[in-house]
């Protein structure tokens, strides 16, 4: 009863449930019966549906996230000291302290460390210090350094020190792995509505570069090569999850949306209601793209090329 295909471009996926595009069903000659119809059924069901999609996307980065911290295992970093002046050395911080955690959301590499601090905007955040035997916290205001483009604590000479972890600690670094994308994405999504960041969204022209950058890792070295690109996987799909559960009508979180207003109103909407807001959810990413599409031109230096031509 379930048609599966393989498309020209094999990203993401997509299901086509039956009756919830009358229009595209009739223009098919698809006859399935009412009751086994999306129309047919309750709220509850429907967003069910709807959000299993967004929902297997985490589940998928969990899996994988859980893969690199089998592979890469648990690194912690040390501080070797902290920069004169600077918000590590003002808290109190000093060498040999090991950060276990930002704002209660455990480091396993130095990227997550850095990602983290960056991502707080100068915002005040809350370190997870050992000491010799000692647990401490501190709350650090990072500060916008102009040379590296991005907030810092100031520490130097970083070091790591590797922690073993067993099958239930490889589990539990995918799940956190994951919380951590979630919340920077959020982060820089706050960042750019409020104006604290420039606007900065990678389109196809990006992705490709992204993938190409990877792939060239690969080359090189093929186990790092290969953690970066499941990285790179774990990175988009919790991208996709994120972005589709946004209230914008033709993404999984605009259909939930529609059920909601539905549910305040007492009844459903016409075929025709639903058609504008899909054709106004469409604009929205045409016009999301396009941006995409500019910022990626623009960052890699096109836009100046043609403009000179």
């Amino acid at each position: 009863e379930t048609q599966y295909s393989v498309r020209a471009f094999p990203l993401g996926g997509f299901v086509s449930v039956a009756g919830m595009d009358e229009i595209a069903d009739e223009e098919k000659g698809e006859v399935v019966p009412l009751e086994r119809r999306y129309t047919s059924k309750p709220a509850w069901a429907k967003i069910a549906t709807i959000a299993a999609g967004p929902l297997m996307n985490i589940v998928f980065a969990i899996v994988v996230s859980a893969i690199i911290v089998g592979v890469s295992g648990r690194l912690i970093p040390i501080v070797g000291k902290p920069m004169p002046g600077s918000s590590a050395e003002m808290v109190g911080l000093k060498g040999g302290d090991e950060i276990w955690a930002v704002d209660n959301l455990p480091i396993y590499n130095q990227g997550q460390f850095i990602q983290l601090i960056a991502s707080s905007q100068d915002e005040s955040i809350k370190l997870k210090v050992k000491r010799e035997h000692e647990f401490l916290e501190f709350v650090v205001t990072p500060k916008f350094y102009e040379e590296l483009g991005r907030p810092i604590i100031g520490v130097d000479e970083l070091t790591y020190k590797e922690v073993p972890l067993g099958f239930f600690g490889v589990i539990k670094g995918g799940w956190d792995n994951t919380r951590i994308m979630v919340v920077t994405l959020f982060r820089g999504l706050r960042a750019m509505i409020t104006g604290k960041v420039e606007a900065d969204v990678a389109g196809p022209v990006g992705m490709v570069q992204m993938i190409g950058e990877t792939a060239s890792v690969m080359e090189e070295d093929f186990l790092i090569g290969l953690l970066n690109v499941l990285y790179l996987a774990v990175f988009l799909s919790v991208n996709f999850a994120i972005l589709n559960l946004l209230p914008v009508p033709v993404l999984d979180g605009g259909w939930i949306l529609l059920i909601l207003i539905e549910l305040i109103r007492g009844k459903p909407l016409t075929e025709k209601q639903k058609a504008i807001a899909q054709m106004t959810g469409l604009a929205f990413i045409a016009g999301l793209f396009l941006f995409a599409t500019y910022s990626d031109f623009s960052r890699l230096g096109w836009l100046d090329n043609i403009l000179e031509k």
